[in-house]
Protein backbone atom coordinates (compact mmCIF):
# COMPACT_ATOMS: atom_id res chain seq x y z
CA UNK A 1 0.00 0.00 0.00
CA UNK A 2 1.30 3.44 -0.93
CA UNK A 3 2.21 5.52 2.12
CA UNK A 4 0.26 8.68 2.98
CA UNK A 5 3.39 10.81 2.51
CA UNK A 6 3.87 9.53 -1.04
CA UNK A 7 0.23 10.25 -1.94
CA UNK A 8 0.63 13.78 -0.58
CA UNK A 9 3.81 14.30 -2.62
CA UNK A 10 2.03 13.15 -5.77
CA UNK A 11 -0.83 15.51 -5.17
CA UNK A 12 1.47 18.43 -4.29
CA UNK A 13 3.70 17.88 -7.33
CA UNK A 14 1.26 16.75 -10.04
CA UNK A 15 -2.18 17.62 -8.58
CA UNK A 16 -3.04 13.92 -8.87
CA UNK A 17 -6.77 13.64 -8.19
CA UNK A 18 -6.46 9.89 -7.78
CA UNK A 19 -3.86 10.30 -5.03
CA UNK A 20 -5.99 12.80 -3.11
CA UNK A 21 -9.12 10.68 -3.53
CA UNK A 22 -7.24 7.77 -1.97
CA UNK A 23 -6.28 9.93 1.04
CA UNK A 24 -9.89 10.97 1.54
CA UNK A 25 -11.06 7.36 1.27
CA UNK A 26 -8.55 6.25 3.91
CA UNK A 27 -9.13 8.92 6.52
CA UNK A 28 -12.66 10.24 6.07
CA UNK A 29 -14.10 7.87 8.69
CA UNK A 30 -11.64 9.12 11.32
CA UNK A 31 -12.20 12.81 10.55
CA UNK A 32 -15.98 12.47 10.45
CA UNK A 33 -16.20 10.51 13.71
CA UNK A 34 -14.03 13.05 15.56
CA UNK A 35 -16.11 15.88 14.11
CA UNK A 36 -19.39 14.22 15.18
CA UNK A 37 -18.19 13.94 18.77
CA UNK A 38 -17.23 17.62 18.80
CA UNK A 39 -20.45 19.03 17.27
CA UNK A 40 -23.03 16.40 18.36
CA UNK A 41 -25.87 16.24 17.41
CA UNK A 42 -25.44 18.46 14.33
CA UNK A 43 -24.64 15.97 11.56
CA UNK A 44 -24.55 18.64 8.86
CA UNK A 45 -22.02 20.70 10.81
CA UNK A 46 -19.83 17.59 11.13
CA UNK A 47 -19.90 17.26 7.35
CA UNK A 48 -18.82 20.90 7.03
CA UNK A 49 -15.94 20.22 9.43
CA UNK A 50 -14.77 17.25 7.35
CA UNK A 51 -14.98 19.30 4.17
CA UNK A 52 -12.84 22.09 5.65
CA UNK A 53 -10.24 19.70 7.13
CA UNK A 54 -9.61 18.02 3.76
CA UNK A 55 -9.52 21.41 2.05
CA UNK A 56 -6.75 22.39 4.50
CA UNK A 57 -5.01 19.09 3.78
CA UNK A 58 -5.00 19.82 0.04
CA UNK A 59 -3.69 23.34 0.60
CA UNK A 60 -0.83 22.13 2.86
CA UNK A 61 -0.06 18.89 1.00
CA UNK A 62 3.57 19.81 0.25
CA UNK A 63 4.47 20.58 3.86
CA UNK A 64 2.48 17.68 5.30
CA UNK A 65 4.21 15.17 3.03
CA UNK A 66 7.09 15.42 5.53
CA UNK A 67 4.81 14.95 8.54
CA UNK A 68 5.59 11.64 10.31
CA UNK A 69 1.97 10.69 11.16
CA UNK A 70 -0.80 12.17 9.03
CA UNK A 71 -3.59 10.79 11.23
CA UNK A 72 -2.29 12.79 14.20
CA UNK A 73 -2.41 15.99 12.19
CA UNK A 74 -5.91 15.15 10.92
CA UNK A 75 -7.11 14.51 14.48
CA UNK A 76 -5.86 17.85 15.80
CA UNK A 77 -7.01 19.76 12.72
CA UNK A 78 -10.50 18.29 13.06
CA UNK A 79 -10.72 19.37 16.69
CA UNK A 80 -9.58 22.91 15.93
CA UNK A 81 -11.90 23.24 12.96
CA UNK A 82 -14.88 21.88 14.91
CA UNK A 83 -14.29 24.37 17.75
CA UNK A 84 -14.15 27.28 15.29
CA UNK A 85 -17.32 26.24 13.46
CA UNK A 86 -19.22 25.59 16.69
CA UNK A 87 -18.32 29.07 17.93
CA UNK A 88 -19.42 30.61 14.62
CA UNK A 89 -22.69 28.69 14.69
CA UNK A 90 -23.39 29.73 18.28
CA UNK A 91 -22.74 33.36 17.44
CA UNK A 92 -25.07 33.15 14.45
CA UNK A 93 -27.85 31.58 16.52
CA UNK A 94 -27.30 34.09 19.31
CA UNK A 95 -27.68 36.96 16.85
CA UNK A 96 -30.91 35.49 15.53
CA UNK A 97 -32.26 34.99 19.06
CA UNK A 98 -31.24 38.50 20.08
CA UNK A 99 -32.95 39.98 17.03
CA UNK A 100 -36.16 38.05 17.74
CA UNK A 101 -36.16 39.01 21.42
CA UNK A 102 -35.46 42.64 20.63
CA UNK A 103 -38.32 42.70 18.14
CA UNK A 104 -40.67 41.40 20.81
CA UNK A 105 -39.50 44.05 23.27
CA UNK A 106 -39.77 46.83 20.70
CA UNK A 107 -43.37 45.78 20.07
CA UNK A 108 -44.07 46.26 23.79
CA UNK A 109 -45.03 49.90 24.26
CA UNK A 110 -44.72 49.60 28.06
CA UNK A 111 -40.98 50.39 27.96
CA UNK A 112 -41.51 53.79 26.32
CA UNK A 113 -42.47 55.83 29.42
CA UNK A 114 -39.29 54.78 31.22
CA UNK A 115 -37.17 55.76 28.22
CA UNK A 116 -38.85 59.17 28.17
CA UNK A 117 -37.77 59.73 31.81
CA UNK A 118 -34.17 58.82 31.00
CA UNK A 119 -33.53 60.98 27.96
CA UNK A 120 -33.57 64.45 29.64
CA UNK A 121 -30.82 63.53 32.16
CA UNK A 122 -28.88 60.85 30.26
CA UNK A 123 -26.45 63.24 28.57
CA UNK A 124 -25.67 64.89 31.92
CA UNK A 125 -24.89 61.52 33.50
CA UNK A 126 -22.79 60.50 30.49
CA UNK A 127 -20.72 63.64 30.96
CA UNK A 128 -19.81 62.56 34.51
CA UNK A 129 -18.49 59.15 33.50
CA UNK A 130 -14.75 58.63 33.32
CA UNK A 131 -13.21 58.85 29.86
CA UNK A 132 -12.59 55.11 29.50
CA UNK A 133 -16.11 54.22 30.64
CA UNK A 134 -17.66 56.83 28.37
CA UNK A 135 -15.62 55.60 25.40
CA UNK A 136 -16.80 52.03 26.07
CA UNK A 137 -20.46 53.08 26.17
CA UNK A 138 -20.10 55.22 23.04
CA UNK A 139 -18.47 52.42 21.05
CA UNK A 140 -20.94 49.77 22.24
CA UNK A 141 -24.24 51.61 21.98
CA UNK A 142 -23.83 54.88 20.06
CA UNK A 143 -21.71 53.26 17.34
CA UNK A 144 -23.20 49.76 17.71
CA UNK A 145 -19.84 47.96 17.69
CA UNK A 146 -19.49 44.32 18.87
CA UNK A 147 -17.36 43.58 21.93
CA UNK A 148 -14.48 42.42 19.69
CA UNK A 149 -14.22 45.88 18.11
CA UNK A 150 -14.73 47.65 21.45
CA UNK A 151 -11.86 45.63 22.87
CA UNK A 152 -9.62 46.38 19.89
CA UNK A 153 -10.29 50.11 20.16
CA UNK A 154 -9.64 50.15 23.92
CA UNK A 155 -6.78 47.62 23.73
CA UNK A 156 -8.69 45.01 25.75
CA UNK A 157 -9.74 41.42 25.25
CA UNK A 158 -13.34 40.70 24.18
CA UNK A 159 -14.27 39.58 27.69
CA UNK A 160 -12.55 42.55 29.33
CA UNK A 161 -14.41 44.87 26.96
CA UNK A 162 -17.71 43.27 27.96
CA UNK A 163 -16.90 43.75 31.65
CA UNK A 164 -15.85 47.37 31.03
CA UNK A 165 -19.23 48.10 29.37
CA UNK A 166 -21.15 46.38 32.17
CA UNK A 167 -19.28 48.37 34.84
CA UNK A 168 -19.90 51.59 32.92
CA UNK A 169 -23.64 50.81 32.78
CA UNK A 170 -23.66 50.22 36.55
CA UNK A 171 -21.97 53.59 37.14
CA UNK A 172 -24.39 55.27 34.76
CA UNK A 173 -27.38 53.82 36.60
CA UNK A 174 -25.93 55.09 39.91
CA UNK A 175 -25.53 58.60 38.47
CA UNK A 176 -29.11 58.50 37.21
CA UNK A 177 -30.40 57.35 40.62
CA UNK A 178 -28.65 60.35 42.20
CA UNK A 179 -30.88 62.47 39.96
CA UNK A 180 -33.99 60.61 41.12
CA UNK A 181 -34.32 58.48 37.96
CA UNK A 182 -34.31 54.72 38.42
CA UNK A 183 -34.08 52.41 35.43
CA UNK A 184 -33.79 48.79 34.44
CA UNK A 185 -30.78 47.70 32.43
CA UNK A 186 -33.04 46.92 29.48
CA UNK A 187 -34.52 50.44 29.40
CA UNK A 188 -31.11 52.07 29.88
CA UNK A 189 -29.40 50.11 27.09
CA UNK A 190 -32.34 50.62 24.74
CA UNK A 191 -32.30 54.37 25.43
CA UNK A 192 -28.53 54.54 24.90
CA UNK A 193 -28.83 52.78 21.57
CA UNK A 194 -31.58 55.20 20.49
CA UNK A 195 -29.43 58.24 21.40
CA UNK A 196 -27.28 57.89 18.30
CA UNK A 197 -27.72 60.76 15.89
CA UNK A 198 -30.33 60.30 13.17
CA UNK A 199 -29.84 61.04 9.48
CA UNK A 200 -29.06 64.74 8.82
CA UNK A 201 -31.07 66.81 6.34
CA UNK A 202 -30.30 66.33 2.66
CA UNK A 203 -27.46 68.59 1.57
CA UNK A 204 -26.27 69.48 5.06
CA UNK A 205 -22.98 67.57 4.71
CA UNK A 206 -22.13 69.44 1.51
CA UNK A 207 -23.06 72.75 3.13
CA UNK A 208 -20.91 72.17 6.21
CA UNK A 209 -17.96 70.96 4.15
CA UNK A 210 -18.14 73.94 1.85
CA UNK A 211 -18.37 76.33 4.75
CA UNK A 212 -15.36 74.85 6.54
CA UNK A 213 -13.19 74.84 3.42
CA UNK A 214 -14.17 78.44 2.64
CA UNK A 215 -13.24 79.50 6.17
CA UNK A 216 -9.88 77.74 5.94
CA UNK A 217 -9.08 79.54 2.69
CA UNK A 218 -10.00 82.97 4.09
CA UNK A 219 -7.35 82.84 6.86
CA UNK A 220 -7.93 84.39 10.30
CA UNK A 221 -11.33 86.04 10.13
CA UNK A 222 -14.80 86.03 11.57
CA UNK A 223 -17.19 83.72 9.66
CA UNK A 224 -20.96 83.70 9.62
CA UNK A 225 -22.71 80.71 7.97
CA UNK A 226 -26.25 81.14 6.67
CA UNK A 227 -28.32 78.17 5.46
CA UNK A 228 -31.19 78.89 3.09
CA UNK A 229 -33.72 76.56 1.47
CA UNK A 230 -33.68 76.71 -2.34
CA UNK A 231 -36.71 74.83 -3.85
CA UNK A 232 -36.50 71.30 -2.37
CA UNK A 233 -32.68 71.13 -1.98
CA UNK A 234 -30.86 72.76 0.94
CA UNK A 235 -28.00 74.88 -0.42
CA UNK A 236 -25.63 76.81 1.87
CA UNK A 237 -24.45 80.34 1.19
CA UNK A 238 -21.42 80.93 3.36
CA UNK A 239 -20.36 84.59 3.65
CA UNK A 240 -16.98 85.37 5.13
CA UNK A 241 -16.71 88.59 7.09
CA UNK A 242 -13.25 89.98 7.76
CA UNK A 243 -12.67 92.01 10.89
CA UNK A 244 -11.83 95.67 10.11
CA UNK A 245 -10.88 98.15 12.87
CA UNK A 246 -12.76 98.05 16.16
CA UNK A 247 -15.85 96.28 14.83
CA UNK A 248 -16.42 97.03 11.16
CA UNK A 249 -16.94 94.21 8.62
CA UNK A 250 -16.41 94.06 4.87
CA UNK A 251 -18.75 91.77 2.96
CA UNK A 252 -16.97 89.64 0.38
CA UNK A 253 -19.21 90.24 -2.61
CA UNK A 254 -17.03 88.17 -4.88
CA UNK A 255 -17.52 85.03 -2.79
CA UNK A 256 -21.28 85.56 -2.66
CA UNK A 257 -21.44 86.01 -6.42
CA UNK A 258 -19.53 82.75 -6.97
CA UNK A 259 -21.87 80.83 -4.68
CA UNK A 260 -24.93 82.33 -6.34
CA UNK A 261 -23.62 81.11 -9.71
CA UNK A 262 -23.28 77.61 -8.29
CA UNK A 263 -26.87 77.80 -7.00
CA UNK A 264 -28.04 78.72 -10.50
CA UNK A 265 -26.10 75.78 -11.92
CA UNK A 266 -27.82 73.48 -9.43
CA UNK A 267 -31.20 74.64 -10.75
CA UNK A 268 -30.08 73.66 -14.24
CA UNK A 269 -29.14 70.07 -13.18
CA UNK A 270 -32.35 68.40 -11.93
CA UNK A 271 -31.00 64.94 -12.81
CA UNK A 272 -28.04 65.35 -10.45
CA UNK A 273 -30.30 66.68 -7.70
CA UNK A 274 -32.59 63.66 -8.04
CA UNK A 275 -29.57 61.36 -7.84
CA UNK A 276 -28.37 63.07 -4.65
CA UNK A 277 -31.81 62.70 -3.11
CA UNK A 278 -31.85 58.97 -3.95
CA UNK A 279 -28.39 58.46 -2.40
CA UNK A 280 -29.50 60.33 0.70
CA UNK A 281 -32.55 58.07 1.10
CA UNK A 282 -30.25 55.05 0.83
CA UNK A 283 -28.05 56.41 3.61
CA UNK A 284 -31.12 56.96 5.81
CA UNK A 285 -32.14 53.32 5.30
CA UNK A 286 -28.62 52.18 6.17
CA UNK A 287 -28.64 54.26 9.36
CA UNK A 288 -31.93 52.67 10.40
CA UNK A 289 -30.45 49.20 9.86
CA UNK A 290 -27.41 50.11 11.99
CA UNK A 291 -29.71 51.32 14.77
CA UNK A 292 -31.55 47.98 14.70
CA UNK A 293 -28.25 46.16 15.30
CA UNK A 294 -27.51 48.46 18.25
CA UNK A 295 -30.91 47.66 19.69
CA UNK A 296 -30.16 43.93 19.39
CA UNK A 297 -26.86 44.35 21.22
CA UNK A 298 -28.53 46.30 24.01
CA UNK A 299 -31.11 43.59 24.56
CA UNK A 300 -28.37 40.93 24.80
CA UNK A 301 -26.96 42.75 27.85
CA UNK A 302 -30.47 42.84 29.34
CA UNK A 303 -31.02 39.12 28.78
CA UNK A 304 -27.72 38.32 30.51
CA UNK A 305 -28.76 40.36 33.54
CA UNK A 306 -32.10 38.60 33.73
CA UNK A 307 -30.45 35.18 33.42
CA UNK A 308 -28.07 36.03 36.27
CA UNK A 309 -30.95 37.17 38.49
CA UNK A 310 -32.91 33.96 37.86
CA UNK A 311 -29.82 31.85 38.57
CA UNK A 312 -29.22 33.66 41.87
CA UNK A 313 -32.82 33.18 42.97
CA UNK A 314 -32.74 29.49 42.12
CA UNK A 315 -29.49 28.94 44.02
CA UNK A 316 -30.80 30.85 47.05
CA UNK A 317 -33.89 28.62 47.13
CA UNK A 318 -31.75 25.48 46.86
CA UNK A 319 -29.43 26.71 49.62
CA UNK A 320 -32.39 27.42 51.88
CA UNK A 321 -33.54 23.83 51.52
CA UNK A 322 -30.07 22.50 52.24
CA UNK A 323 -29.32 24.71 55.23
CA UNK A 324 -32.60 23.70 56.78
CA UNK A 325 -30.88 20.50 57.86
CA UNK A 326 -27.97 22.21 59.60
CA UNK A 327 -29.81 22.21 62.92
CA UNK A 328 -29.71 25.25 65.19
CA UNK A 329 -28.79 28.87 64.64
CA UNK A 330 -26.50 29.85 61.75
CA UNK A 331 -24.04 32.59 62.72
CA UNK A 332 -22.29 35.00 60.32
CA UNK A 333 -18.50 34.87 60.41
CA UNK A 334 -18.11 38.26 62.15
CA UNK A 335 -20.00 36.99 65.23
CA UNK A 336 -17.68 34.03 65.80
CA UNK A 337 -14.74 33.75 68.15
CA UNK A 338 -13.04 31.52 65.59
CA UNK A 339 -14.06 31.25 61.94
CA UNK A 340 -14.18 27.86 60.15
CA UNK A 341 -10.86 26.72 58.67
CA UNK A 342 -10.71 24.60 55.50
CA UNK A 343 -8.96 21.24 55.92
CA UNK A 344 -10.01 19.64 52.60
CA UNK A 345 -10.32 21.81 49.48
CA UNK A 346 -10.85 20.07 46.14
CA UNK A 347 -10.13 22.22 43.09
CA UNK A 348 -13.05 23.00 40.77
CA UNK A 349 -13.20 21.46 37.29
CA UNK A 350 -12.58 24.16 34.69
CA UNK A 351 -15.50 24.06 32.17
CA UNK A 352 -14.01 22.83 28.89
CA UNK A 353 -15.90 25.26 26.65
CA UNK A 354 -14.74 28.27 28.67
CA UNK A 355 -11.19 26.94 28.84
CA UNK A 356 -10.91 26.52 25.08
CA UNK A 357 -12.50 29.94 24.56
CA UNK A 358 -9.89 31.55 26.84
CA UNK A 359 -12.46 32.90 29.31
CA UNK A 360 -11.49 33.49 32.97
CA UNK A 361 -13.68 34.47 35.89
CA UNK A 362 -14.42 34.57 39.61
CA UNK A 363 -17.37 33.13 41.53
CA UNK A 364 -18.17 34.18 45.12
CA UNK A 365 -19.93 31.36 46.99
CA UNK A 366 -21.79 31.73 50.29
CA UNK A 367 -21.77 28.45 52.23
CA UNK A 368 -22.86 27.14 55.63
CA UNK A 369 -20.33 25.10 57.61
CA UNK A 370 -22.12 22.79 60.04
CA UNK A 371 -21.06 21.90 63.56
CA UNK A 372 -19.41 18.78 62.15
CA UNK A 373 -17.35 20.76 59.61
CA UNK A 374 -19.39 19.65 56.58
CA UNK A 375 -20.77 22.08 53.99
CA UNK A 376 -24.56 21.96 54.37
CA UNK A 377 -25.52 24.71 51.96
CA UNK A 378 -23.89 26.68 49.15
CA UNK A 379 -25.11 29.34 46.75
CA UNK A 380 -23.54 31.81 44.32
CA UNK A 381 -23.74 35.43 45.47
CA UNK A 382 -21.62 36.98 42.72
CA UNK A 383 -20.25 35.72 39.42
CA UNK A 384 -18.41 37.30 36.51
CA UNK A 385 -19.39 34.45 34.17
CA UNK A 386 -22.46 32.22 34.81
CA UNK A 387 -20.76 29.28 33.07
CA UNK A 388 -18.46 28.85 36.09
CA UNK A 389 -21.24 28.70 38.70
CA UNK A 390 -21.99 24.97 38.62
CA UNK A 391 -18.31 24.00 38.74
CA UNK A 392 -17.69 26.30 41.72
CA UNK A 393 -20.68 24.94 43.68
CA UNK A 394 -19.75 21.32 42.94
CA UNK A 395 -16.23 21.87 44.28
CA UNK A 396 -17.26 23.75 47.42
CA UNK A 397 -19.78 21.10 48.45
CA UNK A 398 -16.91 18.59 48.72
CA UNK A 399 -14.87 20.79 51.09
CA UNK A 400 -14.44 20.04 54.81
CA UNK A 401 -13.71 22.48 57.64
CA UNK A 402 -12.91 22.70 61.29
CA UNK A 403 -16.20 24.18 62.56
CA UNK A 404 -16.54 27.77 63.70
CA UNK A 405 -16.72 28.42 67.47
CA UNK A 406 -18.80 30.77 69.58
CA UNK A 407 -18.63 30.85 73.40
CA UNK A 408 -16.30 27.87 73.28
CA UNK A 409 -18.73 25.61 71.37
CA UNK A 410 -18.91 24.49 67.74
CA UNK A 411 -21.72 26.24 65.84
CA UNK A 412 -23.17 26.51 62.35
CA UNK A 413 -21.44 29.34 60.50
CA UNK A 414 -22.01 31.12 57.19
CA UNK A 415 -18.93 32.29 55.27
CA UNK A 416 -18.15 33.52 51.76
CA UNK A 417 -15.29 32.23 49.63
CA UNK A 418 -14.07 33.38 46.18
CA UNK A 419 -13.39 30.69 43.56
CA UNK A 420 -11.01 31.96 40.87
CA UNK A 421 -10.86 30.33 37.42
CA UNK A 422 -7.59 31.32 35.78
CA UNK A 423 -6.09 29.87 32.60
CA UNK A 424 -2.56 31.02 33.53
CA UNK A 425 -2.27 28.24 36.12
CA UNK A 426 -4.42 25.74 34.24
CA UNK A 427 -2.72 23.39 31.74
CA UNK A 428 -4.33 23.39 28.28
CA UNK A 429 -5.42 20.11 26.65
CA UNK A 430 -2.61 18.20 25.02
CA UNK A 431 -3.87 18.86 21.48
CA UNK A 432 -3.54 22.65 21.82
Amino acid sequence: MIEDAELLRRYAADRSEAAFAELVQRHLALVYSVARRQVEPDRHLAEDVAQKVFADLARKAGALSRHPVLTGWLYRSTQFTAIDLVRSERRRRAREQEAQTMQEIMNDSGAQPEAEKLRPVLDQAMGELGERDRDAVMLRFYEGRPFAEVGRKLQLTDDAARRRVERALDKLRTLLEQRGVTSTTAALTATLASQAAGAPPVGLAAAVTGGVLTTAGAGAGAAVATFMTITKVQVAIFSTLLVAGAGGFVLQQRENARLEQEIGADHARPEEIAKLQQESQGMVAMAQEVRSYRDDAAELASLRDRAGQLSTRFQAAAAARETGGAGGTIYPAEQLQRAPTAVVQSAPVYPFALLTAGIEGTVVVSLVVGQDGAVTGARVTKSTEPGFDDAALAAVKRWRFTPGQKDGAAVNAEIKVPIVFSISDKPMPAWF
